[in-house]
């Protein structure tokens, strides 16, 4: 308290929210300075020589931030023309300019809430004495880490109890509040979600290193700090950040761009968007999770009138995202359903260093999640398991849900084998579709076989068929290209092989094998300087504006592509066919069981002299399916 007092004193503090600011003017007003000292802020000029002038540092985003420095730097020399000492409050997410933090003394952290001061704060508040049973109050008082981490309405509250023992329960029951909300050890672990992906790998190792991290056995430089998981609506990118924070035995900090969104208008945005990195800073360690990042879009789309309105919020996320990586002890997790959008300064290695797709849960991971949905059945989960393959776990969770309701509606109990008996209905109405899809893939599998790639897993959903592959590395040339096109194509070609006639599985979206297809075959064209053009480059072709020539070439190479898939498969067409039979059945076959179906067939290998390309995970869709069954 001297040396705050001192005459001509610069105090800097750190170490606490924007929003407690406040109630630390009010403290130094009402209490902690002694009786004849005075406290004066910016526009209050009542002096005398017992006064302690308070600074606090607010700066706002984006264009703003400059003039708000501007003023921060006058306020500053104006109150070191006086003699009185100067407090300058530096709230967590705000820095100084590099001109003021140079001449300014180091900011002194405000120790976060402890035990000892809560001690201190009841003998002052809840005796007469300044004594409390400190038998009674210990044991229920919450560890410094989990007072840390409560806001000054817990405590408030809980301070309001009539006696010491009450307010330390009520304290213990707010820390256990604030870990539900927070999605902590109380979770799915990643144990518990037991996932093979890359994603759930990186996943796992991330909490590994945090957890040894948090041990002292590494420096948090040394390890990856940042997830982006990407991948289509209802795959468990939520799940899988909260699991990550469950095996860390840390808090989950949620965020997602939609709800800062909504609070309003650009500086609400971002006041949101601010509130949420402090939050994560105040309850380190933790992790930060962040949803929907594809909403802020891209910097470089300059088409419409939200161009200005983009670039702040990029500008302060990026900002935001670098000063995160300055604390320790906080993994960034991020989400979404269009990487595509994101703006790449946000991608890069720095901010996020690892990106993984989210695949659909492998079927042994639908068993546990049927397991937790009958957790005293007993049974075996595997049939229903095999029933919901393919789908998400949006999907799956709303599934059970509503036969959980028809049961309800019934009269029944909501076992296993009413959920079977539901599932069953429906699939009954597919088989012939789902013979079909069971070929497609297959065709896909067994071409890709061949040509030497690793196939990690196929499966049939509601809305179709998915082949999850690897292409091994190659040198780009255009047999390579060519392959890949007979790939894609090779789906179409067991249907027509098999049944004399195709469907539309593979056609629809962008992301299907027609359009993949599609698209390497044009940018052999126009892009890579492998097709008819030689040594030209004309950039990425728009295929609505083909000329009748382009054309009538894309479909010929198509055809090409198609034949030659279907000779490829052609000495294997009893195998396809057994292949696609007990895949109707068992709806999924991983990366071993695929391994046993075409251990003998004979592999091409899929390489040609030359310097290696980086190997490619693909998926091959057959979405349009779920279109033609209605």
């Amino acid at each position: 308290m001297d040396t705050l007092l001192a005459q001509g004193a610069v105090t800097v503090l750190s170490g606490f929210r924007t929003a407690d600011a406040d109630q630390i003017l009010t403290a130094c007003r009402c209490g902690i300075l002694p009786e004849e000292w005075k406290v004066t802020t910016l526009g209050d000029e009542r002096h005398h020589e017992q006064t302690l002038r308070v600074l606090q540092v607010t700066t706002s985003t984006g264009t703003s931030r400059t003039g708000d420095l501007y003023r921060l730097e006058r306020n500053l020399c104006e109150a070191l023309q006086l003699p009185c000492p100067l407090l300058v409050l530096l709230p967590d997410g705000e820095s100084l300019p590099d001109n003021l933090s140079t001449v300014l003394p180091n900011p002194a952290k405000l120790e976060p809430l402890s035990r000892d001061i809560l001690i201190t704060q009841l003998e002052h508040s809840h005796s007469a004495t300044s004594k409390i049973d400190r038998e009674a109050v210990d044991p229920a008082l919450p560890d410094d880490d989990a007072l840390s981490q409560l806001g000054d309405p817990d405590v408030l509250l809980a301070l309001r109890a009539p006696d010491a023992r009450s307010a330390a329960e009520r304290l213990a029951a707010a820390v256990s509040r604030t870990w539900r909300h927070a999605g902590g050890v109380h979770g799915l672990s990643l144990e518990d979600i037991n996932g093979t992906s890359p994603a759930h790998s990186a996943a796992a190792d991330l909490a590994a290193d945090l957890r040894s991290w948090q041990r002292g056995e590494i420096e948090w430089s040394d390890m990856s700090r940042s997830l982006l998981i990407y991948g289509e609506p209802g795959t468990g990118k939520t799940v899988l950040a909260g699991a990550i924070a469950a095996s860390a035995g840390v808090p989950l900090i949620q965020g997602s761009f939609g709800a800062w969104q909504a609070r309003g208008h650009l500086g609400d945005m971002l006041a949101a968007m601010l509130a949420c990195f402090q939050d994560a800073k105040s309850c380190k360690p933790c992790v930060l999770f962040i949803d929907e990042i594809d909403s802020c879009g891209s910097r470089a789309d300059t088409g419409d009138r939200n161009q200005a309105y983009r670039q702040q919020v990029i500008n302060e996320f990026l900002r935001q995202i670098d000063l995160l990586h300055q604390e320790e002890g906080i993994l960034l997790i991020g989400a979404t359903n269009f990487p595509g959008k994101i703006d790449p300064a946000i991608l890069r290695p720095g901010r996020f260093d690892l990106h993984h797709e989210m695949p659909l849960p492998t079927r042994q991971q639908i068993q546990i999640m049927l397991e937790q949905a009958f957790p005293d059945t007993g049974q075996d989960l595997r049939h229903l398991s095999r029933k919901l393959a393919g789908q998400t776990p949006a999907v799956i969770d709303a599934r059970i849900r509503e036969a959980r309701a028809r049961a309800r509606r019934q009269g029944r109990s909501f076992d296993p084998g009413f959920l079977e008996q539901v599932l069953g209905k429906e699939l009954g109405y597919r088989k012939q579709l789902d013979d079909r899809i069971a070929v497609h893939e297959c065709g896909h599998v067994i071409s890709a076989w061949l040509y030497g790639e690793e196939i990690k897993r196929v499966c049939l959903s509601p809305a179709g068929g998915l082949t999850e592959r690897t292409a091994p590395p190659h040198a780009g040339l255009q047999a390579d290209f060519d392959r890949q096109m007979t790939i894609h194509l090779a789906g179409r070609a067991a249907e027509r092989l098999v049944f004399g006639t195709v469907s539309a599985g593979a056609g629809g979206g962008g992301n299907s094998d027609l359009a993949q297809a599609a698209r390497l075959s044009l940018a052999m064209d126009h892009e890579l300087g492998l097709g008819i053009h030689g040594n030209a480059w004309f950039g990425p072709p728009d295929p609505a504006r083909l000329t009748a020539e382009e054309r009538k070439r894309l479909q010929e190479q198509l055809d090409h592509a198609e034949d030659c898939a279907r000779a490829l498969l052609y000495p294997h067409r009893h195998v396809l066919q057994e292949m696609a039979s007990v895949l109707t059945r068992e709806r999924e076959f991983d990366a071993s069981a695929i391994n046993r179906w075409l251990k003998d067939l004979p592999r091409k290998g899929g390489r040609d002299d030359g310097p290696d390309r980086i190997g490619e995970d693909t998926a091959n869709t057959a979405t349009a399916f779920g279109a033609t069954s209605g």
